[in-house]
């Protein structure tokens, strides 16, 4: 069964949702460059009247993206195996340091809409340094672009879950605070298609990462983690660093 196909019989039934529409988006499994340019109105009005796309480095991370959800797949025909019985490492971890108003809220944005439209019954966590952060800034920035999916009828956006319509309870993507004293509380991300996106992650404790590392064990897990490279210690800073191996950074 194709993706496309597959994605269709977890969506709204056809006298609600345009079938054709299911099937274009379902084909962009692979490609987040590709359906930012679908489902987004560039240079048709409103704030992207003047637009014709992403930035340069939004498309750059869209390739890496692309790069390791083909490896996922090609690893997936040989039981994530390599030539010597080896279990192959398909987790895709990106890390992205710049400083303010690149665009990385809008960015996260994005992948958040490419990913649930995507895959089935999927877990996005979602996170920032702070919970103002999180809730006045990217989580807001989120609802923006909701507004202007071609596919915007798919989803419900609230203050803390965006989630599909005709699956509440296990197909969303959500807003998940942290806390240093009970960073157990983000763990038990298990499921088939998993995408952990950090926003300012500098600021998020060391802990807290090591409670995500587990969940990159699942196939093609997706890990982003965007910042201002503000310190030389932590977790991020060792994205470039120590770790630097482990993880395609910009």
């Amino acid at each position: 069964m194709s993706l496309a196909a597959a994605v269709a019989q977890r969506l709204p039934a056809a006298d609600s949702v345009d079938a054709s529409l299911v099937d274009d988006i379902g084909r962009f499994y692979a490609d987040p460059s590709w359906f930012a340019r679908y489902v987004y109105p560039w240079g048709e009005g409103g704030m992207l009247e003047n637009e014709t796309g992403q930035d340069v480095w939004q498309e750059d991370v869209d390739r890496a993206i692309r790069a390791g959800v083909l490896k996922t797949l090609a690893a997936e025909k040989n039981g994530y195996l390599d030539a010597s019985g080896e279990p192959i490492d398909t987790s895709i971890k990106i890390a992205v340091a710049s400083g303010n108003g690149i665009g990385k809220s809008c960015k996260i944005s994005m992948i958040i809409h490419w990913f649930i439209s995507t895959r089935p019954h999927p877990q996005i966590l979602v996170m920032a340094n702070t919970l103002p952060q999180l809730s006045n800034k990217t989580w807001r920035e989120l609802a923006k672009w909701h507004k202007m999916m071609i596919n915007k009828d798919w989803f419900v956006w609230t203050a803390t879950k965006f989630y599909a319509k005709e699956h509440p309870e296990t197909w969303f993507a959500a807003a998940t605070p942290w806390s240093e004293e009970h960073p157990e509380a983000i763990s038990g991300t298990h499921e088939k298609d998993v995408l952990v996106l950090m926003d300012e992650a500098s600021g998020i404790p060391d802990v807290v990462w090591e409670y995500i590392d587990p969940a990159m064990t699942t196939p093609g897990a997706i890990w982003i983690a965007f910042g201002n490279p503000t310190r030389n210690t932590g977790r991020f800073f060792e994205c470039f660093n120590r770790f630097k191996h482990r993880w395609t950074t910009f």
